[in-house]
């Protein structure tokens, strides 16, 4: 079935558990002519892991996704919310970016680990160790 969006909507995704309380929202779509329309949102309470490792609620404010990658992420409508303050200024930027429109095509779910541990092996990456010397990236 056609999913039909708009601006405000909040959409529940397969959260883990813990973390149901988390909601996608949209803030823009954007469509074109000879393309999908890109759909982007925020996402509140999200499962982020934290440099020790632990996983915290975060809010990312700002994610493009294909119309196809949002689709396979959303599940059911919740209720229209307020995006966060910040959303505004991340788009802005993302729309002025010279290389273009980049957006998602994976679903939120696949995405989210990919984040995760990408952040924990940049954690991991802080120190090096060359003949029992540590040294930290400070970078």
């Amino acid at each position: 079935m056609e999913q039909s969006y708009a601006v405000g909507q909040a959409w529940i995704y397969e959260a883990p558990k813990g973390f149901e309380g988390s909601r996608i929202i949209i803030g823009a779509i954007l469509t074109f002519a000879n393309h999908q329309p890109i759909i982007c949102v925020a996402v509140t309470k999200a499962p982020m892991s934290d440099t020790s490792g632990c996983v915290q609620p975060l809010t990312i404010p700002f994610l493009p996704f294909s119309k196809i990658a949002f689709d396979q992420t959303v599940m059911t409508i919740d209720r229209s919310v307020q995006l966060p303050e910040d959303f505004i200024s991340h788009y802005t930027s993302w729309k002025n970016d010279l290389k273009g429109l980049g957006f998602i095509n994976i679903p939120f779910k696949g995405l989210l680990r990919s984040m995760n541990d990408e952040l924990l092996k940049k954690e991991k990456q802080t120190t090096r160790s060359v003949n029992n010397i540590t040294y930290l990236n400070n970078h």
